[in-house]
């Protein structure tokens, strides 16, 4: 297969519509997260793979990645010429710091504590926390002193000096606010020792936090909504294909990044992001896209995504929502590594795998079970025959009947096979609908089916297939 011109491009635009998706669910509050291997240790500051990294880093990574792309692609730049990539970084970072991550995780093991009245620990936890953060509010503030100095050294690029001490003072107050709610809470408990009274201060400061946060994530949802009508638009003025790609890569890891597990409906429910109307759409995407994919990937992610809609549809496959979700996740890292990582799908198949398929085998003859029938017939007269004469037993009109019979079961098979031959090519399209369906069942990383069938059924659902030469 020839590689178009513009794979490139269009490649880039698929990985900026998976990491915006990506950066938009990394933000959310109460959104998904990696499954995170920890390390077992920082000393002298160990090399993590991507899967030990923790969300933070993650989430930077992500928003680092937007950035890069954004400024390939030429969708960086708003009207008034101020930097996509730029902002968002700059609002996570805000929303990042409003949480107060040191602080609220200190005032959560204090909560635990508390519930099963060990006010005693839940103190402790809480002065190990307040010490933790105070380390953070002096890096704040070390944050804005520099930040003040390069205002002042860095004139001719004052605008964005300023931003940057304006980010910097907000990050400030987000730890400041952190720490105080652990030094009221502690006073708190101190004064009173009565886990009931702790319970009610750590809650109302949790809330305090929270209100404070959401009121950022709001800012920071508008401005990614803001970001992606303006890719959106600018993409499709200048490339069809890469305004394809994106929505494609965006669809794809929005089934998991922008998914709540728990939503019974709305856009972060299941029925929305894996039902049949979204399912449609990402597989005539991914059917636009396929002179840019090895000839397996689309159909076979085709393939992947009726099973996750059946899984949706279907309340006992669906089963422990939480558990599906880490299914899922498995399910759009194998798509990443399809479409950005170029994998071959075909290397996801089990050894073997096709000479198990039984159903295969029994579809693999289908076509020639006239061929089949014919010769089987010819076959069994012409024994019949070389019996009878052998024997020197049975009446001529047998033996003339079996002779005819038997040539004529032959001459008719070598007749149908010759016809066979002239259609080939539809011969071949169902040897590859046939192992893209094989594909497909190694791509799909969804629970065990309730039915044995119904990952195969699913698959066969599919309208997207390998194309075949005439």
């Amino acid at each position: 297969m020839v590689t178009p011109k513009d794979a490139a491009d269009v490649l880039s635009a698929l990985r900026l519509g998976w990491g915006l998706a990506e950066l938009r669910g990394r933000n959310r509050p109460g959104g998904p997260t990696d499954e995170i291997e920890q390390m077992p240790d920082a000393v002298d500051h160990p090399l993590p793979l991507r899967i030990e990294r923790g969300p933070t880093e993650l989430r930077i990574e992500a928003q680092a990645v937007v950035a890069a792309l954004a400024r390939e692609l030429h969708v960086d730049h708003r009207d008034d010429r101020a930097s996509f990539g730029q902002a968002l970084d700059d609002s996570a970072k805000l929303l990042d710091h409003t949480r107060a991550r040191t602080a609220s995780a200190a005032l959560q093991r204090a909560l635990a504590l508390l519930e099963t009245n060990d006010v005693a620990n839940a103190v402790a936890a809480l002065r190990s926390g307040q010490a933790a953060q105070c380390v953070v509010v002096k890096r704040r503030m070390a944050a804005v002193t520099a930040a003040k100095k390069a205002l002042v050294e860095h004139r001719d690029d004052s605008r964005r000096a300023a931003e940057e001490l304006q980010i910097d003072k907000g990050c400030l107050s987000g730890e400041a606010h952190g720490l105080a709610a652990l030094d009221e809470v502690i006073q708190t408990l101190e004064q009173a020792n009565n886990a009931a009274v702790g319970i009610e201060a750590i809650q109302q400061r949790q809330h305090a936090i929270a209100t404070d946060a959401a009121k950022q994530w709001a800012s920071l949802a508008e401005l990614i909504w803001e970001f992606d009508a303006h890719v959106q638009d600018t993409l499709t003025a200048a490339a069809e294909n890469q305004a394809v790609a994106y929505q494609l890569g965006r669809g794809l890891a929005e089934t998991y990044w922008a998914l709540d597990p728990d939503a019974v409906d709305g856009t972060a429910s299941w029925t929305f992001l894996l039902g049949n109307d979204r399912c449609s759409e990402l597989c005539r995407l991914i059917g636009r896209l396929t002179g840019y994919l090895n000839q397996y990937t689309g159909p076979a992610i085709a393939g992947s995504i009726e099973v996750w809609k059946n899984v949706v549809s279907t309340p006992a496959w669906l089963g422990n929502r939480t558990a599906t979700a880490g299914a899922l996740y498995k399910q759009i890292r194998r798509w990443f590594e399809l479409l950005v990582l170029g994998q071959d799908p075909t290397t996801l198949v089990p050894p073997g795998a096709v000479m198990k398929d039984y159903r295969a085998l029994r579809r693999s003859l289908r076509p020639f079970l006239p061929q089949l029938v014919g010769i089987a017939i010819g076959l069994a007269f012409l024994i019949a025959l070389l019996i009878l004469v052998s024997l020197g037993h049975g009446a001529a009109w047998l033996k003339t009947v079996s002779g005819i019979i038997g040539f004529g079961g032959l001459s008719i098979a070598g007749l149908t096979a010759a016809l066979k031959n002239s259609a080939q090519a539809l011969h071949k399209r169902w040897r590859q609908d046939a192992y893209t369906d094989l594909v497909a069942r190694a791509v799909q990383t969804a629970p065990p089916a309730p039915k044995k069938s119904a990952v195969e059924n699913a698959i066969r659902q599919r309208r997207l297939t390998v194309a075949t030469p005439n």
